[in-house]
């Protein structure tokens, strides 16, 4: 019933359409039932004039190709309203999928398959308009099927519509047993679906790693295990359904064959006090034509059973990433006359719950200063990053702006004060310029001509054949440090006040992060700035260097005071020299 619920919430504002829709497959269906009634109608007018030789039965045939040209356009209309509905809510329904995951939290992207997030977005849906929209289009015509073929055959014979009735559960209770036992398999299947989609987008990804370390027998090993495992759901479940359209109709063809022997019955034994006088060869004819369309019904609701039931499954797939909690952004104040102060106030966070990575962290972080960040793999760098932009909330404590927690402003505000550029570079599928400004959509070509020249990426830009003009996407043929160069180029238009370098010179080689440097000098003067470094070199000039281990600060001060301690910043930084 939930389920149902929720399809009918894809219809919000196409009611109309639908009831249109409903309305062509009523009058399709009524002028199809009428063909059966008004052609044993004629047959039986035929028998009656055996004996005189007269027969005049062109009034039934004009009536049954009338019924047959307006059958035909119902059904058209039908069809092609159907699929229209079905096409805006698949796109209702894609549109909140793809809303849904861009405002889910990391902490729910991180913890998904991106490949089965993609096939959710993709596959599932699909699925839900071939299955369930297709599905309920075949439940009503036939309901109104079944209705129609009930009226004509009372009409015909009351007696064999009651038998027509009675024997019906027969049908029914053997679809539904063969149903049940569907679902459990298609969910199993939609699952594996998911792992090994996961599992092809991981591969193609680092395809160059799993090269360079030799490992192309073993992927392709595991992905032939995880394909089998598919293989073996979908064996299952199409097993499983393949016993559904065969069952009900070796039951239908027994009820059709016990008509068929009650019908011959009442002609030949008439009981005029039954109200049977009038039953003959031609409502008999009927009433079999009327007996096996009946059955059609069930039989098509069958056939589609398997399809709705893996449309089921998809939908609550899709439906699992469009009703999960979506990022938390209460915040309501506003960030006025810009970042003036950040303080990290006692924070502890885990990712997990179960290993703490930042512990009690508390320093202050002032206007103009700039702050580094050193320490080992996994202590917390990147953490803190993440904390302050609010990708995640931490358990305890706060990121305070201007005396503020983040939480107390709008996420969209607190990152419009925020530039960043991480170790791993990412470009969209566009042309340099529009990649550059990424984070300043309404900048001039000037401008953002401007931003390369700061980040010494114009000179490789203008070598492109088209100049900016030129379309990349992430894996156009451009370097890691091409690409971290336009990455920093946006941030160079952008003129955050707070500026955020995770590794982002990790990618270039000395002589450019040295030109770089005065680059960086000019973008970070009176505004903040977080360096989050592996190479100590890069850092001497911070004023204050915060190294962390486990997630706590073991030491702190500028370049100067911590090689005088001679501390663990001081082994650090020995052994890259070393």
């Amino acid at each position: 019933m939930k389920t149902i619920q929720r399809v009918f919430h894809y219809l919000e504002g196409s009611a109309f359409l639908a009831v249109l829709s409903f309305l062509f497959a009523f009058l399709s269906v009524f002028c199809k039932m009428a063909i059966p009634f008004l052609t044993g109608l004629a047959i039986q007018k035929v028998v009656d004039a055996g004996a005189s030789g007269v027969i005049d039965i062109s009034l039934y045939l004009i009536l049954i190709a009338s019924c047959l040209v307006a059958g035909s356009l119902f059904r058209y209309l039908y069809d092609l309203l159907t699929n229209y509905l079905g096409q805006r809510i698949v796109k209702k329904m894609r549109d909140e999928v793809y809303v849904a995951i861009n405002e889910a939290s990391l902490s729910y992207i991180d913890t998904h398959y991106h490949g089965d997030l993609l096939l959710r977005l993709v596959n599932d849906i699909e699925n839900v308009q071939s299955g369930l929209i297709a599905g309920a289009g075949a439940l009503f015509e036939g309901v109104v099927q079944i209705l129609f073929t009930l009226v004509f055959m009372f009409i015909l014979n009351w007696i064999m519509a009651i038998a027509t009735i009675l024997l019906t559960p027969l049908s029914i209770v053997v679809s539904r047993f063969i149903s049940r036992q569907n679902s459990k398999y298609y969910k199993e299947q939609n699952a594996k679906m998911g792992t090994l989609t996961a599992y092809s987008l991981e591969s193609l990804q680092n395809l160059e790693a799993s090269r360079a370390y030799g490992l192309e027998e073993e992927k392709s090993a595991e992905f032939d295990k995880i394909n089998d495992s598919l293989r073996q759901s979908a064996f299952k479940a199409n097993f499983a359904v393949s016993w559904i359209n065969p069952a009900t109709r070796l039951v239908n063809n027994i009820i059709y064959a016990v008509l068929a022997f009650v019908g011959g019955i009442l002609i030949v034994f008439k009981q005029p006090q039954l109200g049977l006088g009038a039953f003959g060869v031609g409502a008999l004819s009927s009433m079999l034509s009327y007996a096996y369309q009946y059955m059609a019904p069930f039989n098509e609701i069958s056939s589609v059973a398997s399809e709705v039931s893996y449309a089921v499954a998809s939908f609550k797939r899709i439906d699992g990433v469009i009703l999960h909690p979506r990022d938390i952004d209460e915040g309501k104040e506003k960030i006025e006359g810009g970042v003036a102060r950040l303080k990290v106030d006692h924070i502890t966070f885990s990712y997990d719950g179960k290993r703490t990575i930042i512990d009690d962290f508390d320093v202050d972080i002032y206007r103009g200063h700039k702050i580094a960040f050193v320490g080992p793999t996994g202590c917390g760098k990147t953490t803190i990053i993440n904390l302050m932009l609010r990708f995640y909330d931490p358990q305890k404590g706060s990121f305070l702006v201007n005396e503020l927690p983040t939480s107390s402003y709008p996420k969209a505000d607190l990152r419009s004060h925020i530039g960043m550029v991480l170790q791993d570079t990412w470009l969209f599928h566009g042309t340099i310029e529009e990649n550059i400004a990424y984070g300043k959509l309404d900048a001039s070509h000037k401008e953002v001509v401007e931003a390369a020249k700061k980040a010494h990426a114009d000179s490789f830009i203008r070598q492109m054949p088209g100049g900016y003009q030129t379309v990349v996407s992430n894996a156009s043929g451009l370097s890691t440090g091409q690409k971290q160069l336009l990455c920093l180029a946006r941030v160079m238009l952008m003129q955050p006040e707070v500026v955020v370098l995770d590794e982002a010179t990790s990618n270039i080689d000395l002589r450019t992060e040295l030109l770089l440097s005065k680059s960086f000098d000019e973008l970070m003067e009176g505004k903040t700035s977080l360096v989050v470094a592996h190479r100590l070199s890069t850092i001497r000039n911070a004023d204050h260097i915060l190294v962390l281990k486990d997630g706590k600060i073991i030491e702190q001060g500028n370049f100067e005071q911590l090689m005088a301690k001679k501390g663990f910043f001081k082994e650090l930084y020995d052994s890259q020299l070393a």
